[in-house]
């Protein structure tokens, strides 16, 4: 997913969300989550809802910038192609129950910051069915006369309190939303603010690593890159991209990146050292893109042997704090939440550095577990999933 940005008044920290609350999005009817951190894991049975949390954290924080959306449905293939229209997203799935008379609700506290005076901020999406405000997007458009018509489904509407404005597209009575609503430029937000960054499960794209990286090039920024590599392979000395546009990969190449070993004259194409090293250099790049703002990570430790682990933890426990950045992972590995409880401390001071939260399908809010209970998993190697 893209870079995503909000307006913030620092106060000489990052924000960081200390609880959270859903209602209405997806699978999640109610939820929520207390006692949040700068590093957080979600754990939970398969289809509980922890992407729905990260993609509700990032619509949060992205306050009203409709790129965010864009992002939501392109990465869950919520889209279908119309005989006559051609490709639409389907929003109905963003709703409890795909029912579009509902509202999403959104709701965080934070610290650090002081965002115009308020130490909380909400979100909502919603559906007007009754409303006559419409998009003209090149080849779908709604004059006043066709407002009303039964091809005309309303307008699906985003305000969030961090903005002035607010984000309508208007929208087909089958809740299909033209891709053009999505692709306008303008944004209801003011001023140069922090990130939102999204992993999902199959890490960044070639081009996003070369566009990232090439902003890295000689900088702190390209020695971390290289730090995270040389955790999985040793021999790494330098990484290297071909910049995006001399080179046209397939849709899923991970082509264009390459590293420079010890002992070796030829460059190595990075697919070939295994899927691991692309999570890597996905999570040292992001956490740079993310400065100062949010990080998802969506089943963090996909291609990671368990023995990685404990050091790629270490790294983004360093590097959010360097970086004043708050991390949101999931999982469903047992490995994956033992190596944090390894470098967790358990005499470390509330809130502390890090903390799991655990999703039930049946329980409106997540059974959190401290810094110290981390440690504590990570001691006993206790079952938390």
């Amino acid at each position: 997913m893209e870079a995503l940005v909000r307006t913030l008044e620092p106060l000489g920290a990052a924000v960081l969300y200390t609880s959270m609350e859903i209602k209405g999005y997806r699978g999640l009817s109610s939820l929520r989550l207390d006692g949040l951190t700068r590093i957080n894991l979600l754990v939970g049975t398969n289809n509980s809802g922890k992407t729905s949390i990260l993609e509700c954290i990032g619509l949060l924080h992205a306050a009203g910038d409709h790129r965010m959306l864009r992002s939501v449905l392109d990465a869950r293939g919520e889209w279908l192609v119309d005989e006559d229209r051609g490709r639409m997203y389907d929003v109905r799935h963003l709703f409890a129950g795909h029912d579009t008379t509902s509202h999403v609700s959104l709701w965080g506290e934070r610290a650090g910051y002081r965002l115009r005076g308020a130490q909380t901020a909400t979100a909502e999406l919603l559906i007007e069915a009754d409303s006559t405000d419409h998009l003209e997007p090149p080849e779908f458009s709604f004059d006043e006369s066709e407002a009303l018509s039964e091809d005309h489904g309303g307008a699906l509407v985003w305000r969030a309190s961090d903005t002035d404005g607010e984000f309508r597209a208007g929208l087909f009575a089958e809740g299909l939303l033209p891709p053009e609503s999505l692709m306008r430029g303008g944004r209801p937000i003011n001023g140069d603010v922090p990130p939102v960054q999204f992993i999902g499960t199959g890490g960044l794209t070639s081009e996003q690593v070369s566009r990232t990286f090439g902003a890295a090039v000689m900088t702190e920024t390209e020695d971390r890159a290289v730090e995270a590599l040389q955790i999985i392979e040793p021999r790494v000395e330098r990484i290297a991209t071909i910049p995006f546009g001399r080179w046209m990969p397939r849709s899923n190449s991970h082509g264009g990146i390459f590293v420079r070993l010890r002992g070796l004259d030829a460059r190595v194409p990075l697919g070939s050292l295994g899927e691991g090293m692309r999570r890597m250099l996905g999570l040292a790049l992001s956490l740079a893109r993310a400065r100062g703002g949010v990080l998802l990570v969506d089943e963090i430790d996909t291609g990671l042997h368990y023995s990685v682990m404990q050091k790629m933890w270490k790294m983004i426990v360093e590097r959010s704090q360097a970086l004043d950045v708050q991390v949101f992972a999931t999982t469903h590995s047992r490995d994956c939440y033992e190596s944090l409880g390894s470098i967790a401390e358990a005499d470390a001071p509330a809130p502390g550095r890090v903390s799991i939260h655990r999703i039930e399908t049946d329980r409106a809010h997540t059974v959190g577990f401290s810094e110290h209970q981390v440690a504590i998993v990570g001691e006993r190697e206790l079952e938390v999933r």
